[in-house]
């Protein structure tokens, strides 16, 4: 796995990927820093940093597009499946190396509520300032991870790209439509029955098996059925939550609201390890086939 996270995080330092994104991101919570803190006067950098979250990682794909598909375009793939080391490790020095060249503008970060200390008017709250450094920190890695997992489908890194800020911008403006969305139990049911039928499609994609497919598809469809025939009132607003919950900015702006979220860790988290081991999968199925 060290040689795998040597390479990625040398890779894209010495060449142009790495450098353009760690002054994408510098260069856009500069801007908000400068607008909020030094033109407004206010102590909380978490402000900033929340508030150019989307506009900074919205080019983490620049990051990520050369992953896994640059390495199947170059058939270069085929020499990591030759490593003494399993398919895991090989996607965690990939993911640890881009997580290493997101750190650089993150440790950059946590200089400047020492500097805004001398210019801005308010108390400054450390705690709840470093905690959403770490927060955006972990939020970065999570898109980073969905980036990894989407450049893992394709041998394209153009598509890689434009499908990985497809994903982003849906999943931040969708928070802006959730509160549209219509709470009636048999709409969140449709949610349900639609999202019930892409798991077994993805089951079928995975399996290459009809009836793995089909027989996975019939169960949770069923399943949710029947929950609802017993309780309907659990799909009540249902929908628009499971929406809300695939919006990946918004656990992040509870810090703006002077509120430590430890939840908003938990999630991260979980999204990471949920792409990770998505990849994981991906590119374990790509060796034996």
């Amino acid at each position: 796995m060290g040689a795998v996270f040597k390479k990625d995080f040398k890779s894209a330092l010495t060449g142009m990927t790495g450098i353009i994104f760690i002054t994408a991101v510098l260069v856009f919570v500069g801007v908000f820093t400068a607008i909020i803190h030094f033109d407004q006067r206010f102590a909380q950098f978490e402000y900033a940093l929340i508030s150019a979250s989307f506009a900074s990682l919205l080019l983490t794909p620049i990051l990520t597009m050369r992953s896994f598909s640059e390495e199947r375009k170059m058939k270069t793939d085929q020499l990591l499946y030759s490593l003494p080391i399993s398919t895991f490790q090989i996607v965690m020095g990939k993911f640890l190396a881009m997580a290493a060249i997101f750190a650089i503008p993150c440790a950059v970060f946590c200089l400047y509520p020492i500097v805004l200390t001398f210019f801005a008017e308010g108390s400054l709250n450390y705690v709840m300032t470093y905690g959403a450094i770490l927060a955006y920190f972990l939020l970065g890695c999570a898109i980073i991870a969905i980036c990894m997992f989407i450049s893992s489908l394709t041998e394209s890194q153009v598509i890689s790209a434009i499908i990985s800020i497809a994903a982003i911008l849906l999943v931040y403006f969708l928070a802006q439509f959730s509160a549209y969305i219509p709470t009636d139990d048999w709409f969140s049911l449709m949610v349900v029955v639609i999202l019930c039928l892409v798991v077994a499609f993805i089951v079928y994609s995975a399996t290459k098996n009809y009836i793995a497919g089909v027989c996975a598809g019939a169960v949770l469809v069923i399943a949710a059925v029947v929950v609802y025939i017993v309780k309907p009132a659990l799909y009540v607003g249902l929908a628009s939550q499971m929406i809300s919950g695939i919006c990946v900015f918004l656990p992040i702006q509870a810090f703006g609201n002077g509120v430590f979220d430890i939840t908003a860790y938990v999630y991260y988290l979980s999204l990471i390890a949920l792409f990770v081991f998505a990849t994981v999968q991906t590119f374990e199925k790509r060796r034996w086939n």
